[in-house]
């Protein structure tokens, strides 16, 4: 809509080439028209550069062609040829057609999105070549070290390297080092901390005129500012007292500022603070009504709203699960419950129980398969049945990686790992991907 609103104040060199830029960005194919951009300067060659890398994405075959005739007709820098070149390539794997001539130059660029690419059409030998290729910073990240893992063990038969990887992996309190300790068969890691409060520290932070006025400000019910004291306090602080000061917090009741603060300060293994049990009867009542697992159940409000019940979103979501009133109206309707208003909705005990009742109608709609149920409670049920249409028989693991949208992906991956956590928390873990969650059904 801002690029349609723009077009009227360009002058007449620029709009229809503005005009131009738009269509092939909704319409790449657009891009395989060669007549309509036959002129050869900066603004036709800007175009065209657009609308071949979004062809690329959707019909590589397409956008391969129309750039053979590009490259010949245009004076395209070495530069902007090189990048082309290898958006088609990516676009070929991610249909299942990787170069029998590997290029002899290989940037990042390419070298991520042929890796995706490989991942996604499980192609392990090529996902083998190209994860080496990675830039180290890519390469040493443990998601990248699982995926080469992944490789390594179905190409090279009782891969020691690959044992090791997944060893060292394993180590890691994250989504790929739970999946890692799960492929070795070995336990899960928390890599928990203890932190023992000291009186006296507690006590010397409390007169600290930041610390009151934020307390003071929350007893009052204004967050807004006494979230700001604290922004501007912690970076301040030594750890000692950045610890403290997240207790200091939970104490208050104010526990997605306990988390924030735990984060910001990088106090990344007091699972005391990033982890709380918060609201425990609650989860446990409405996980025994709905036979939602507990803890993925209290892994969706740590993901949602970090625990705050008066969360309330851009798109008017609400409380501890991020409900919209829509939504909690149709399911209050259909669970047999009261119609709440959106007030009610920041009721943590209203929230929950509702949203038990919607979480529980999905596990019945994907057969109990977690990463499914907490992509469609993120991006909804329709889009998620377009994901696992042609997915059958799909690794879950590769299906979550290929998840469109960065959101949900990511998403996915937080509730799965906090659900790890707190099975552990709660002394009753599970695996990171039960047997029926192995692949999509």
């Amino acid at each position: 809509q801002l690029s349609r609103y723009l077009q009227r104040f360009f002058d007449k060199r620029y709009k229809p080439w503005a005009q131009s830029l738009y269509n092939v960005h909704v319409n790449p194919t657009q891009i395989t028209r060669t007549s309509r951009y036959a002129a050869d300067n900066e603004l036709s060659r800007a175009v065209i550069e657009h609308g071949l890398r979004r062809l690329a994405n959707k019909d590589a075959a397409a956008a391969e062609r129309a750039w053979h005739g590009y490259r010949n007709s245009h004076s395209f820098s070495t530069a902007v040829q090189g990048a082309l070149d290898d958006a088609i390539l990516i676009g070929r794997a991610n249909d299942g057609v990787f170069p029998t001539d590997r290029p002899s130059e290989i940037g990042p660029a390419l070298a991520l999105g042929m890796s995706q690419a490989a991942v996604a059409q499980r192609n392990w030998s090529e996902a083998y070549f190209w994860i080496e290729q990675l830039a180290e910073d890519d390469l040493s990240s443990n998601r990248w070290q699982y995926w080469f893992a992944r490789a390594l063990a179905t190409t090279h038969l009782h891969s020691e390297r690959a044992r090791l990887t997944y060893r060292a992996l394993a180590e890691k309190r994250d989504y790929y080092g739970f999946l890692a300790a799960e492929r070795i068969g070995s336990e899960a890691q928390l890599n928990r901390s203890e932190h023992i409060l000291n009186p006296e520290q507690v006590n010397q932070l409390n007169r600290v005129p930041a610390v009151n006025r934020a307390s003071e400000l929350c007893a009052v019910g204004d967050l807004i500012n006494a979230r700001r004291e604290w922004n501007a306090l912690i970076p301040k602080m030594n750890p000692a007292d950045q610890n403290n000061a997240g207790y200091l917090v939970l104490q208050m009741g104010w526990t997605s500022q306990g988390i924030r603060i735990a984060n910001e300060a990088g106090l990344f293994d007091n699972l005391d603070l990033r982890f709380p049990l918060v609201y425990p009867e609650v989860f446990r009542r409405i996980s025994a009504i709905t036979t939602v697992p507990h803890s993925f159940l209290i892994a969706i409000a740590r993901q949602e709203s970090a625990f705050d019940p008066q969360a309330r979103s851009s798109a008017n979501a609400r409380g501890l699960m991020q409900l919209l009133p829509s939504t909690a109206t149709a399911v209050a309707k259909r669970s047999g419950l009261r119609t709440p208003s959106a007030a009610d909705l920041y009721n943590p005990v209203t929230n929950v129980e509702i949203s038990g009742h919607h979480l529980a109608r999905l596990m019945t709609r994907y057969g109990g398969i977690r990463p499914l149920v907490a992509a469609a409670y993120n991006a909804g049920q329709n889009r998620v049945d377009g994901w696992i249409k042609d997915a059958s028989g799909t690794p879950v693991d590769i299906w979550i990686e290929t998840i469109p949208f960065r959101e949900t992906r990511n998403y996915v991956k937080n509730v799965l790992a906090f659900d790890q956590v707190y099975g552990q928390l709660l002394g009753n873990p599970t695996p990171m991907l039960q047997v029926h969650e192995a692949t999509v059904p």
